[in-house]
C-alpha cells in the first residue's frame, strides 16, 4: 500500500467534492471562491468523471470493461478495526449491562493504520464502508452494454484491418472522444457562467455550422436566419412566407439578433435585445399554452416539412411528437412513455426562443446558435477545476473513498430546558427511537489518511446506491429515460460538409420508421477531437427502458440511421470503428432506505436530510446532446451546503464574477465603445461623441473580445497566454501556489 499523499492541513477542509465532473467541479469552484476550504478527489487518473473525454486507446479499455467494472487499479482499502458497539460521548460503553440503550446502528472506526498523518483525533466517529459489494455493482456506472469493433460491417480485408488499427493507435492522443457530448446554447445559464467566472479564458469553442435533416430525399439544410430562409432552394415561396410568419409573430418568446434590422438594434446595444421570456405570453392573443405543439403548428398553417424542421431541428425535441389526432383520442389514458414524448405549446415555444435567441450571440456571422467546447465537454470541467485550485482548492486524482465518517449533531436545547424534554428524550431512548440527527464528519481513503470535513459533495460514481432488492421499488426504476449511444469513426464528412454539423433523424426518413428520432453529431479534426482526415459521429436516441434492457436489437434504430448516412457518404466502408452503450443516469432519489440500519443506510440518509451529504446527477439523458440543467444543479447544493452559518449566499454569489475582472472588462469594453463611436464620428464629419460620465457597464453590453478568432474558433472572451488544453496531468496532486 502506498504512503499518504495528503497533509494533515490538506486533510482538515471546510468541504470535500467527490468526483470531477462538470457539476461538481462548478460546485468546488463555487465554494472555493466563497472563501471555504475545498479538497477534491477524484478516483480516476484524469478528470471529467461522466463527462471525460477519452483518447482512442482508452475508448477501447473502456468499451472492454464489463458493466459494473473499474477502470482504475487502486490499492487495497486500508484494514480498519471496527466495533460493534458505539461508544457515548463521556467516553462509557454503549451497551445494556448499564441499563442504557444498545446501540448497534454502525462499527466504529476504533483502530487504523499507522501510516496515517498524526495529529488526527478520529474517536466518537461512525464509520460507513464504501465497498462496493456493499452497494450493487450493478450501479458503479451510468454507462452499461458496452461494445466496441473495429471494421464493423467487414469491408477491409484482415492485412487492411490490422494497418488500420497500426496507424490510429499511434495517432490514440490525438482523439477526445467524449463520452456524454455536449452542445451549449450561445445564450444560456453554462455560457453566462463561464463568462462572468472568467473560466471561458481557459476556454475556446467552435459554433455549429449547419443543422440538417435527412428525409427520402436525401440531407436538407434547415435554414437558421432571415437571409437563410428566403436563399433556400428546397422551400416554397408560401412555406418561406409561412415560416417568417410564424417566427416574427413569437417575437415575445424568441427574440434574436438574427431576426432585427441594424435600426431596431441601435450601434451600440447588441445585447440588449430581449431573450426567451414566458412572462410575455400574454401578447399571444388566442393561443393555448397548453394545447398539444402538434395541434399549435397545425393551426399557423405550416406545412409537414416546416413542423418537422421546427420540432427535431430547431426545438431538438427528444421524442417522436405524436399526431394531434391520436393525441384528442388517448386524452388522459397515457402511458409514461407517451406523457414524455406530449409536447405543449409553452414547452415548444421555450425551445423554440432558445434556439432563435442564441443565434447571433457568438462568433461570425449569425449562423452559430450552439457552441461546442474544442476537445470535448471535460475541458469545461477542468477550467472551473482550475480555477478553485487558484483559489486554495486542492486536487488528488487516483484517490478512492473506502469509508464515510460521521458523527451526531449537538443539539442545544431551548429555553429552560425543561424535564419534560428530558423525560421525552429518554423515553424514546427507553424506545429505541434516537431521533438525533447525524451530520458528516469526513471520510477515509484508500491510503489511509482520514480527511475531516463538514461537508461532502459527491457524484454517483463515488457514493453507489445500493441495490434493492424489494420489487416495487424495481417497478420504480424500470420507467426511466435512458439514452442508447453508438459513436462511430469515419474517413469522410458524414453530413456532406466538413466541420460541426447537427442532424436530425425523424422516424419518417427511414422504413420502417425509426422508434424514436435520432440525433446526430459530426465532429472533425476542428474540433479537437480527431486528427485531420477523420470524423467523430456521434448518434444518440431517447427511450424508456429498464436498467436490464439488453440485445441485439437495443441499437437497431441507430444502425440504420447510421447505415442511411453511409449509403449518402459512399458506403460502409467508409466506418472505421463503431461503439455502442446505454446511458442510464442512476436516480438520486431513495438512494438509500432509512428503515434499514444495515450497511449505514440511516445514517447516510440523516446526513443527506441535513445536507451535509449531497450527491450530485449524473449526464443527462435527455436532452441528449444539450447541457442544460447542470448549473442549475451546482448552484442549488452550493445554496445548500451548511458551510454558510448565519452569511447564508445568495443566489447571484454563486460564481461571482471578482471586483478586478469586472474593472478589467468595463474598461475595455468602454475603450472600445469609445474607439467606436470615434469611427463614426470620422465617417459622419461630426465632431467626436464622448462618453458620458455616467457610463456604467450594463449599458455598454459590448464584448471585451470583438476581434472574430481565426479558423472559426469562437472565444468568449480573450484568452490569456496560459490557454488551458487537455493534459494528462503531471501529478496526482495539484496545490495552487498563488491566491487571486
Amino acid at each position: 500500500m502506498e504512503g499518504p499523499l495528503l497533509t494533515s492541513e490538506e486533510c482538515s477542509v471546510d468541504a470535500c467534492v467527490l468526483g470531477t465532473g462538470l457539476t461538481e467541479s462548478l460546485v468546488a469552484a463555487a465554494l472555493a471562491r466563497h472563501g471555504k476550504r475545498v479538497l477534491h478527489l477524484d478516483h480516476e487518473s484524469s478528470y471529467g468523471g461522466s463527462w471525460r473525454a477519452l483518447s482512442l486507446v482508452d475508448l477501447e479499455a473502456w468499451a472492454a470493461i464489463t458493466d459494473g467494472g473499474t477502470s482504475n487499479n487502486v490499492d487495497e482499502p486500508v484494514a480498519v478495526e471496527v466495533e460493534t458497539r458505539e461508544q457515548n460521548t463521556d467516553g462509557s460503553d454503549g451497551g445494556n449491562d448499564g441499563g442504557g440503550e444498545d446501540h448497534t446502528l454502525m462499527p466504529k472506526v476504533a483502530a487504523i493504520s499507522s501510516s496515517l498523518p498524526s495529529g488526527i483525533d478520529i474517536s466518537g466517529l461512525t464509520a460507513i464502508p464504501m465497498a462496493q459489494d456493499l452497494f450493487g455493482s450493478s450501479s458503479s456506472s451510468c454507462f452499461s452494454d458496452r461494445k466496441l469493433s473495429w471494421d464493423p460491417y467487414g469491408a477491409k480485408t484482415a492485412a487492411e484491418l490490422e494497418a488500420l488499427r497500426s496507424e490510429l493507435r499511434k495517432k490514440s492522443n490525438t482523439f477526445s472522444v467524449d463520452l456524454a457530448p455536449r452542445l451549449l446554447f450561445g445564450r444560456s445559464d453554462l455560457v453566462d457562467v463561464l463568462v462572468e467566472s472568467g473560466v471561458s479564458r481557459y476556454l475556446e469553442f467552435q459554433g455549429l455550422k449547419s443543422a440538417r435533416v435527412l428525409s427520402s430525399h436525401g440531407l436538407v439544410s434547415v435554414p437558421l436566419t432571415k437571409s437563410d430562409i428566403f436563399q433556400d432552394p428546397v422551400l416554397s415561396l408560401p412555406e418561406k412566407r409561412a415560416l417568417m410568419r410564424f417566427i416574427t409573430s413569437m417575437t415575445p418568446f424568441v427574440g434574436s439578433l438574427a431576426f432585427e434590422s441594424p435600426a431596431q438594434l441601435g450601434v451600440d446595444r447588441v445585447h440588449k435585445v430581449p431573450g426567451p421570456n414566458e412572462n410575455a405570453s400574454s401578447g399571444l392573443e388566442g393561443v393555448d399554452l397548453e394545447q398539444p405543439w402538434a395541434a399549435f403548428l397545425e393551426q399557423q398553417k405550416l406545412s409537414p416539412r416546416l413542423r418537422e424542421f421546427l420540432t427535431y431541428a430547431i426545438c431538438l425535441w427528444d421524442w417522436t411528437l405524436p399526431s394531434s389526432q391520436n393525441q384528442k383520442q388517448e386524452g388522459t389514458a397515457s402511458t409514461q412513455e407517451q406523457s414524455l414524448r406530449n409536447l405543449s405549446t409553452r414547452q415548444g415555444l421555450s425551445c423554440l426562443g432558445r434556439f432563435v435567441s442564441s443565434l447571433g450571440m457568438h462568433g461570425k456571422g449569425s449562423s452559430m446558435p450552439l457552441l461546442y467546447p474544442m476537445y470535448g465537454a471535460a475541458e469545461m470541467a477542468q477550467g472551473f477545476t482550475r480555477m478553485c485550485a487558484l483559489h486554495g482548492g486542492t486536487y488528488a486524482l487516483r484517490t478512492k473513498m473506502t469509508h464515510l465518517l460521521a458523527e451526531r449533531e449537538q443539539t442545544q436545547e431551548k429555553g429552560s430546558a425543561d424535564k419534560g424534554s428530558a423525560q421525552n428524550r429518554e423515553g424514546e431512548a427507553g424506545t429505541g427511537n434516537d431521533e438525533r440527527n447525524w451530520r458528516v464528519a469526513g471520510l477515509v481513503t484508500h491510503r489511509g489518511e482520514v480527511v475531516r470535513a463538514s461537508t461532502i459533495i459527491s457524484s454517483c460514481d463515488h457514493l453507489l446506491r445500493r441495490a434493492s432488492d424489494d420489487p416495487k421499488q424495481n417497478e420504480k426504476t424500470q420507467a426511466r429515460v435512458v439514452c442508447k449511444r453508438m459513436t462511430v469513426l469515419v474517413d469522410c464528412p458524414l453530413l456532406e460538409e466538413e466541420g460541426l454539423h447537427l442532424c436530425v433523424v425523424p422516424p419518417g426518413a427511414v422504413e420502417p420508421a425509426l422508434d424514436n428520432v435520432v440525433q446526430v453529431l459530426q465532429l472533425d479534426w476542428s474540433t479537437g477531437t480527431c486528427p485531420k482526415g477523420y470524423h467523430v459521429v456521434h448518434l444518440s436516441q431517447a427511450a424508456v427502458s429498464s436498467c436490464a434492457e439488453t440485445g441485439n436489437d437495443t441499437f437497431n434504430d441507430l444502425e440504420r440511421a447510421l447505415l442511411a448516412l453511409l449509403e449518402l457518404a459512399g458506403g460502409e466502408r467508409h466506418c472505421l470503428l463503431r461503439c455502442t452503450y446505454q446511458h442510464l443516469p442512476r436516480p438520486l432519489s431513495s438512494r438509500w432506505d432509512a428503515s434499514a440500519s444495515e450497511g449505514g443506510a440511516d445514517v447516510l440518509a440523516a446526513c443527506a436530510r441535513g445536507s451535509s451529504l449531497m450527491v450530485s446527477a449524473d449526464p443527462a439523458a435527455a436532452p441528449q446532446l444539450l447541457a442544460m440543467a447542470e448549473v442549475p444543479e451546482a448552484r442549488e447544493l452550493f445554496l445548500r451546503a451548511p458551510l454558510h452559518g448565519t452569511e447564508a449566499p445568495a443566489a447571484t454569489d454563486f460564481l461571482l464574477k471578482p471586483a478586478h475582472v469586472v474593472q478589467e472588462e468595463q474598461s475595455t469594453a468602454m475603450e472600445d465603445l469609445e474607439h467606436f463611436n470615434e469611427q463614426m464620428a470620422k465617417t459622419s464629419g461630426e465632431p467626436d461623441v464622448r462618453l458620458p460620465s455616467a457610463f456604467t457597464e450594463a449599458d455598454s453590453g459590448v464584448q471585451a473580445n470583438s476581434e472574430e478568432p481565426a479558423d472559426d474558433t469562437c472565444a468568449l472572451q480573450e484568452p490569456s497566454d496560459d490557454t488551458h488544453t487537455a493534459q494528462e496531468p503531471s501529478d496526482d496532486i495539484h496545490t495552487a501556489q498563488d491566491k487571486p
